[in-house]
């Protein structure tokens, strides 16, 4: 009760400090800050009307010739100052970024006639922020539509300190859950596993950032980076544009060819082997097609006043790797067709309104909705009987309220709603009961002179012949019937028939289902009490709802025994098995936060601290050595006092579960930025982060199911603490030339409660062990950032950025900790390198204009990640086999890769027209992501080795191909071609 009404005096603090505050930005707008002066003699002028150009914003300078306009949205702007007895200026392609001030300076030149003429100047992009305290990227609408990009995830991974496994992205040697991902001024992340829960399409972006070092206080429930995207508004000109392209992966690269045939011949001593012909499925055309509109513009009928922009992008993409239908999921011969094995497909629509009151209040409507499905997900065991594999789909939809009110020209606050739903589900069929017709096959008896035969036994005739049979001690199977509906069939088809063979037939039986919703509403005040002072406050409460329903089929029983039911019939575990986890959950987040930014000509200070409340709303067990409800093993457990009566469930959870206590935080922040001369900026930034685990660890096994017969488990932790990191920087920003700069950035990471396993636990039967998720693994992170950034001049620009850095902990994911347990081995003292850990990434970027054509190319090399090496195969024995080959102590292979994107504009009448071509991995580079730890290489190792193993006639496929791992290279050749039309 102490720390749920410290929650609340936090929570009224937080409200009261809002008035106080005057103003906030809540982390979707910026400001310009600017000097009008006369060119002549250099001394302010006061009174000078600036507007910004599209808005009802603007000011008039002060004594000082000063001005401040608050609350503009990121892009580009024109501003025009005028002023009586002087020629207007225009200075056109300001850029505004999110929680940035834009320095503006203006010179105007008296003129005795008003000539109404005014003088145009374009603005150039600042090289160095002198309010930058901490390190951050901001890309443009206008850089990403240059860019040989497909996703968000492709420009954040060009970003310094970004790194790309797996297709998961890591900050700063953070895992990948510890990013936060927000989306005009709101959170978006799934709180389930902490990823990104909305796509956002590149062409719909205005402005996208990512803060890679310290944060302000006003961002929270991240460790390691901030990613915000900004998406357009409708303008005052209905405009628009349509495109479209279509691909192919082009390779010759045997690595992605699968076998043809396998023919059995003879060596020189007389052995059968088998001899496989391989065919490439790149050769032919494999499609890749997308099609995107874009249309904005102000709603017919309703003035400027109410505006719109929607999106919509369909993307279809066979993949590049590939199976053959040999057999089908029931054993029979297939067809031998191409089956793709990474197909993808998504379809992406959004839609924004904005309704402007009144000049001082504008209402923002925003909805995104998303749909992917993948018909399979590669697996090698199922290459040549590919049908057998589940396909995955997701839907997510997110909608977004946002009312922004100017209450005078120096405070406004903002206020959103959004309300979050994501849903995944992983199934091979619609229904988990979904069973093929069977039919009887009775096989010959030579010896009795019985021919076999065949019959339906779903008749009553067939069961009384299936009887017969069964009197008769005939030999017969339950073969599923060609043409028939598909269903499921028994695990026992799931092995390869002998040792390094392919699957022949089979299905897996893995079902799973799980949503996130969640409603969040958000207020953030912002106020420039003076020319020194913007004061920033806020709070916000977020209300979550999970459910999972997880589980592996199991064969039916005969009702009322444990005999199974043949043939195969599935069956959904019960709720109170071990084989099925499902739950609801209602977790609550409140936090709130202050924040000054302070202008000083020679310091720039953001001081700020925050709060977070989190009420997990789970349980924990009464008594760890017995926790599980369906299973209990004490006496006052499973009787009432004093009779043989069993307590029912729901007693049993109110005598063995408990509330799980509630948890707070608060992390101060704090960023610097000296300016040690016009062009050169130095900055240092503390801060401390906190960020609660993914929920799925708070949750997973609910009811802290244990089998009885023996075994070990894990279970999830409604009492986790929030994980906590202390981060420092210090860097510099230096100007070199008119449009040459650098920053150097160095950081360091302390990574403390992050969320680990516990060693085995004891319960009161010995042979029931378990591991429970708990604040136990460490990690830090040590690094330098260096970026030289040329804007754009004399038609080209360039980037480079080259990061260095160390990530080093106890393990790599939560349930690390389980296999090592499971091993007999220690809990692990000493760190290791991260499986995520790329201590060199060097990105390079180059965008060159000649006339109407626009050439830009991506380059990237980067040293490999941790890999556990091994002895060859024979060469080491007993103790000798594991010494001194330490865990994660090798890397893989460097890898490189150059993208390019060619495009030419031209016009037709009132239409703009760009041909462009996309090339992805120009030099079709092979690096291997993954490989075998006695070999270094991904399709060579000596516990498989071919001259070694016998021909076996059920082998599926050769030994040669079963080596081979072909999803451990990176992809190949891409090209697209397309064209878009706009106006």
């Amino acid at each position: 009760m102490k720390r749920i009404r410290h929650a609340w005096i936090a929570a009224i603090l937080g409200i009261c400090l809002l008035p106080a505050a005057g103003r906030l930005a809540a982390g979707t707008t910026g400001k310009i800050e600017g000097l009008v002066i006369d060119r002549s003699t250099k001394q302010p002028l006061i009174g000078a009307n600036v507007l910004v150009a599209g808005t009802s914003l603007g000011s008039v300078t002060d004594m000082d010739g000063t001005f401040m306009i608050l609350n503009l949205p990121p892009g580009l702007y024109d501003v025009r100052v005028s002023m009586m007895g002087y020629q207007t200026l225009v200075t056109e392609n300001l850029r505004v970024s999110i929680d940035m001030t834009t320095p503006f300076r203006a010179e105007l030149a008296s003129t005795v006639i008003e000539s109404g003429e005014a003088v145009t100047v374009t603005a150039e992009r600042p090289l160095v922020r002198k309010d930058m305290t901490s390190s951050l990227s901001t890309v443009g609408a206008d850089e990403i539509r240059d860019l040989p990009v497909q996703s968000m995830e492709d420009v954040l991974e060009l970003q310094a300190g970004v790194v790309r496994t797996g297709g998961q992205m890591h900050i700063r040697g953070g895992r990948a859950s510890e990013i936060a991902y927000w989306v005009d001024g709101v959170s978006t992340t799934d709180v389930f596993n902490g990823s990104s829960g909305v796509t956002v399409e590149n062409s719909a972006i205005q402005e996208l950032q990512v803060v890679s070092g310290t944060f302000n206080a006003e961002y929270g429930q991240a460790m390691s980076g901030i990613v915000k995207v900004i998406t357009k508004e409708g303008g005052s000109r209905l405009g628009g544009d349509v495109s479209g392209y279509v691909g192919d992966y082009f390779s010759g690269d045997d690595r992605f060819a699968i076998l043809k045939r396998v023919n059995v011949v003879t060596d020189a001593s007389g052995a059968p082997r088998a001899v496989g012909t391989l065919e490439n499925p790149l050769k032919g055309f494999n499609p890749i097609a997308n099609i995107e509109a874009n249309l904005g513009g102000p709603v017919p009928f309703a003035g400027d006043r109410l505006t719109f922009f929607v999106n919509g992008r369909f993307v279809s993409n066979e993949g590049y790797l590939y199976g053959r239908r040999w057999f089908t999921t029931y054993g029979n011969p297939g067809d031998s067709a191409f089956v793709p094995m990474n197909p993808y497909q998504r379809t992406n629509l959004q839609g924004k309104l904005v309704y402007r009151l009144s000049r001082d209040i504008t209402a923002k409507y925003n909805v995104f909705w998303n749909r992917w499905d993948n018909d399979r997900t590669y697996n090698k065991a199922y290459t040549y009987a590919p049908d057998g594999v589940p396909g995955q789909e997701g839907t997510g939809l997110t909608q977004i309220f946002e009312l922004n009110h100017m209450l005078s020209p120096k405070t406004f606050y903002e206020l959103r709603v959004n309300r979050f739903t994501n849903e995944y589900s992983q199934r091979l069929y619609e229904s988990p009961y979904a069973k093929p017709d069977y039919f009887v096959r009775v096989y010959a008896d030579a010896a009795a002179g019985l021919d076999g035969f065949e019959f339906d036994p779903n008749t009553a005739d067939g069961q009384a012949q299936l009887e017969a049979v069964r009197s008769a001690r005939r030999t017969y199977d339950f073969i599923p019937a060609p043409g028939g509906p598909l269903g499921y069939v028994s695990p026992d088809s799931n092995s390869a028939p002998t040792s390094f063979s392919f699957n022949k037939g089979g299905n897996l039986l893995n079902r799973y289902e799980r949503s996130t919703g969640s409603w969040v509403g958000k207020l953030d005040l912002t106020s420039q009490i003076n020319r020194v002072h913007q004061v920033k406050t806020g709070f916000e409460a977020r209300f979550h709802e999970l459910t999972l329903d997880s589980y592996t089929i199991t064969p039916g029983t005969v009702p009322g025994t444990s005999e199974a039911i043949i043939p195969f019939q599935p069956d959904v575990p019960d709720i109170s098995s071990v084989q099925r986890e499902v739950y609801t959950r209602n977790p609550f987040e409140f936090s709130a936060y202050v924040q000054d930014k302070i202008e000083l000509k020679d310091l720039i200070v953001n001081l700020g601290v925050r709060f977070d409340y989190f009420d997990s709303k789970g349980v924990v067990p009464a008594d760890p050595k017995d926790p599980s409800i369906y299973t209990p093993m004490l006496e006052e457990h499973t009787f009432r006092p004093g009779t043989t009566d069993s307590l029912s469930v729901s007693e049993r959870r109110a005598l063995m579960e408990k509330k799980a206590k509630t948890s707070q935080a608060v992390s101060p922040r704090l960023g610097l930025s000296f300016p040690i001369t016009d062009r050169g900026v130095i900055h240092f930034s503390y801060g401390h982060f906190f960020q609660i685990p993914d929920f799925q660890y708070l949750y997973s096994s609910p009811d802290f199911k244990l089998g009885m017969g023996g075994g070990n488990f894990t279970l999830s932790n409604a009492e986790l603490k929030p994980q906590r990191t202390v981060q420092y920087e210090v860097g510099l920003q230096q100007q070199l030339t008119n449009d040459l700069g650098v920053d150097v950035s160095l950081f360091y990471r302390d990574v403390r409660d992050w969320v680990g396993q516990t060693p085995l636990q004891p319960t009161y039967n010995p042979a029931v062990q378990y591991v429970m998720f708990m604040n136990l693994d460490y990690e830090n992170v040590r690094g330098v950032t260096v970026k030289l950034d040329k804007r754009m001049s004399r038609n080209w620009s360039v980037r480079v950025d080259y990061t260095f850095q160390r990530a080093e902990g106890t393990y790599t994911s939560p349930t690390d900790a389980y296999t090592a347990y499971t091993n007999h081995q220690q809990k692990r003292l000493a760190l290791i390198p991260m499986g995520f850990d790329q201590p060199h990434t060097l990105n390079a970027l180059v965008r060159c204009q000649f006339g109407q054509w626009m050439v830009s190319a991506i380059g990237q090399l980067t040293s490999g990640t941790p890999y556990t090496p091994s002895f060859p195969a024979g060469e080491a024995f007993g103790s000798a086999a594991s010494k001194g080959l330490l865990q994660n102590s090798e890397y893989t292979p460097m890898r490189r890769n150059v993208d390019l994107t060619v495009n030419r504009g031209l016009s037709v009448g009132k239409l703009r027209v760009n041909a462009f071509v996309n090339v992805y991995n120009v030099f079709d580079f092979r690096d291997a992501l993954s490989v075998y730890g006695d070999t270094e290489k991904a399709d060579v190792t000596s516990t498989i080795d071919p001259k070694k193993q016998g021909y076996v006639a059920s082998r599926i496929g050769t030994v040669e191909e079963w080596a081979k791992q072909p999803s451990w290279y990176s992809a190949p050749r891409q090209i697209q071609a397309g064209l878009s039309v706009g106006f």
